[in-house]
């Protein structure tokens, strides 16, 4: 899960002209092919050609994007840029009033300086009431519950049987919902991919379509709150609700964005996954090592995963003044676009970095969740949920093989999957 919303094109955000500075540094920027439909189903490898020759590339936008380790910390956890705001979905074609919109202007992942500090602090502390501990059980359980209806077929559509409904279960658990009231909260998202009306394909339809969702949703968070200030219950909502220091409680505002951002990650742990799955299935000699000893490599299933697969394909900065940066000149506010599947290749980070072996030191992590103040606020629960579902399979599928080939789905912010099934081998283990 991200806390701060990802921009693959690295949108303008509030310089005059709200384009990229020109000159000749920016002209001999080569270009990323982001418009090319199958660069989306092999990115890698054009990514690490260009990382190794050009400190920087240009997306499909043509705003600078970093493509190096260091380059790519430095951007997300220094103070010379910052994250974008509510401007990239203006570019997108929201307005204000829009329910997105009032929802992006919010939005944790956005906040800079002591506002920022604030409400993550504030956010934290009701996380943190939540046990992680006590929550990997219940994984565990709800990961073999699925299994065991698909078990004896042999066969899994990964998505549907077990990457989609596992998060959503665990997210009830983890913020002590009912089901009615995750499903008020969820249903409306459903057709909807919010995550995608930041990336460069967005249409009138899509506009409308996001809105509408999500004012729907917030509609029924702001419900469950007064619910819960009426009658307070031992979980998050009541935790956030109840959240105070000495400037006060969070605002209604800052509620719906919370939770909303909150739960609605359970897209993203989707991603990952299956992603997961599909990297275990082409890599059988990994699926043995994490069957043998799943509590000694689960960690290593996840990052991996994670690094190899991130979910979502870039995350966009802004230069906070006039600077010069990577040898390029940025004016401020000028766009940034942080690709993730770049810096997590990168040589000078990782050794070997285009194989997958999960049995890389986990404490390694890549930028997946981000890195400094930004990083994702849910990143702990994300983490178990990926790390018990890919431990669980393993242990109870041996000899999994892909029965369809799937395809990435191109020109969307999020790293998906358009279908992924597999069929396996029950093992003795029961849960």
């Amino acid at each position: 899960m991200q806390s701060q919303a990802p921009d693959p094109s690295g949108s303008s955000s509030g310089s005059q002209t709200g384009q990229p500075a020109t000159g000749a540094a920016h002209d001999a920027i080569p270009m990323i092919p982001m418009q090319d439909e199958a660069y989306w189903q092999a990115p890698y490898g054009v990514l690490g050609n260009l990382r190794e020759e050009h400190r920087v590339a240009r997306n499909d936008q043509g705003h600078v994007a970093i493509l190096r380790w260091d380059d790519a910390v430095e951007t997300l956890k220094g103070l010379d840029f910052i994250a974008e705001g509510v401007e990239v979905l203006e570019r997108r074609g929201f307005v204000p009033g829009d329910p997105l919109h009032t929802w992006r202007k919010n939005a944790l992942g956005v906040m800079e300086g002591a506002d920022h500090r604030r409400v993550r602090a504030l956010a934290s502390a009701a996380l943190s009431k939540r046990k992680m501990d006590d929550l990997r059980p219940l994984i565990r359980r709800h990961a073999h519950a699925l299994l065991d209806a698909k078990a004896n077929q042999g066969a899994l559509d990964a998505h549907r049987d077990y990457a989609g409904p596992l998060p959503r279960r665990v997210m009830m658990d983890f913020l002590g919902l009912e089901p009615d009231e995750l499903d008020g909260s969820q249903r409306p998202m459903s057709g909807a991919n919010i995550v995608d009306c930041f990336g460069p394909n967005v249409t009138a339809e899509l506009r409308e379509t996001a809105n509408r969702a999500i004012q729907k949703s917030m509609d029924h968070v702001a419900i469950l709150y007064e619910r819960r200030r009426a009658e307070p219950r031992d979980d998050l909502l009541t935790h956030l609700v109840q959240a105070k220091d000495e400037h006060g409680r969070l605002s209604n505002g800052e509620l719906l964005t919370l939770f909303s951002t909150i739960f609605g990650s359970g897209a993203s742990t989707t991603s990952v996954i299956a992603s997961g799955i599909l990297e275990l299935a082409r890599h059988p000699e990994q699926a043995a090592l994490l069957r043998a000893d799943p509590e000694g490599l689960k960690k290593g299933a996840s990052e991996e995963t994670l690094r190899c697969r991130p979910s979502i394909t870039a995350v966009g900065q802004k230069a906070a003044s006039d600077l010069e940066a990577f040898g390029v000149r940025f004016r401020k506010h000028e766009p940034i676009s942080v690709i993730l599947g770049a810096a997590n290749r990168d040589p000078r980070r990782f050794e070997d970095p285009e194989r997958f072996d999960l049995r890389r030191d986990p404490k390694r992590t890549s930028l997946s969740f981000g890195i400094g103040q930004h990083v994702c606020l849910g990143h702990a629960m994300a983490r178990a949920t990926v790390e018990e579902a890919l431990a669980v399979l393993a242990t109870r599928c041996d000899e999994i093989t892909l029965t369809n080939e799937p395809r990435w789905i191109p020109f969307v912010m999020e790293n998906k999957l358009d279908a992924l099934h597999i069929a396996f081998r029950e093992t003795a283990l029961a849960g």
